[in-house]
């Protein structure tokens, strides 16, 4: 069975290329990291994904990611936030940052 951090990053990665193919982009990844994050009171997780998101909306699709666009079956997303992101081309290079919680 996989640790709760390594589902909680698959289903983020699996709902934000519903979000960007709803945008008319796609998601390249690039960087896939997911660590536990955990206290007595909670079972959580730390993600940092960095991915090539192709298409002329995808600015305006990634400047309006948060923790409130993307929804996680079985946890809280507590925290998304967009780093750097960097053009290439026609495409961007960006780099998120977050913290899922399993629901009680």
């Amino acid at each position: 069975m996989s640790s709760t951090h390594v589902v909680a990053g698959d289903r983020l990665k699996r709902e934000l290329e519903r979000s960007a193919e709803a945008a008319d982009c796609t998601i390249d990844w690039i960087v896939e990291r997911s660590g536990p994050w955990n206290s007595p009171s909670f079972t959580g997780g730390r993600h940092a994904l960095t991915m090539l998101v192709t298409n002329p909306s995808n600015r305006a699709w990634v400047e309006d990611l948060d923790e409130h666009s993307v929804y996680l079956p079985g946890f809280v997303l507590a925290q998304l936030d967009v780093g750097a992101i960097e053009e290439k081309g026609e495409q961007l290079l960006v780099e998120i940052e977050a913290v899922t919680v399993k629901e009680a």
